[in-house]
């Protein structure tokens, strides 16, 4: 039994660093892209110079709105596709438990 508890505490401690890594990677890539538009956009509003810049920033600052649009709603989706990943390791690390007792092995022998 001690056994068994030791191996259900190794495979749940491997599926959560397994699981935190991607969630850290996850978010330090959208932090990455995030803060990449940001200082773009900062660097374009500080050239403005004149009336025709502001005219083209304002034309610019749509598309890198409906482009964030899209990023965002294709990092939402990657958050709901890595929780259900997680869910299924989870479920995974509890599920062997069973399947493992029900098979025959040296304890049952003995």
């Amino acid at each position: 039994m001690t056994n068994d508890l030791f191996e259900k505490a190794t495979r749940l401690n491997e599926t959560l660093f397994e699981q935190f890594s991607k969630a850290a990677e996850m978010q330090m890539n959208a932090f990455r892209r995030y803060a990449d538009v940001t200082m773009e956009q900062a660097r374009k509003v500080s050239e403005v110079r004149d009336l025709e810049g502001l005219k083209a920033l304002t034309g610019d600052q749509a598309e890198t709105l409906k482009s964030l649009s899209e990023q965002f709603t294709a990092d939402w989706k990657a958050w709901q596709d890595y929780f259900n990943e997680s869910r299924e390791q989870f479920g995974k690390v509890f599920e062997k438990v069973p399947e493992e007792s029900t098979k025959p092995g040296p304890k049952a022998a003995k």
